[in-house]
């Protein structure tokens, strides 16, 4: 018998703080800084801007919203009901 392998599922939390980390690095390249300017106007150090650029996954949401901020981001969160199968 051959088991399966699932996908395991990706909590909502790490799939929003990957969007957020892939939108950041994006405005960084649009604005074309160094990753010392970006660090300076994210409030993170250049070590931690490189582990942002190199997507790690080491930030909170908050500091991930914060940081965003800091580069002319926008964060909007909308939070809907799923509808009921009743």
């Amino acid at each position: 018998m051959v088991k399966s392998k699932a996908k395991p599922k990706v909590p909502p939390s790490v799939r929003l703080r990957t969007q957020l980390r892939a939108r950041i690095r994006a405005r960084i390249d649009e604005l074309d800084v160094s990753r010392a300017d970006a660090a300076d106007s994210m409030g993170l150090s250049i070590a931690q801007t490189s582990r942002l650029c190199n997507d790690y996954d080491a930030f909170s949401l908050d500091r991930l919203v914060d940081a965003a901020e800091g580069v002319g981001i926008t964060v909007e969160m909308r939070a809907v009901r799923p509808y009921s199968k009743d």
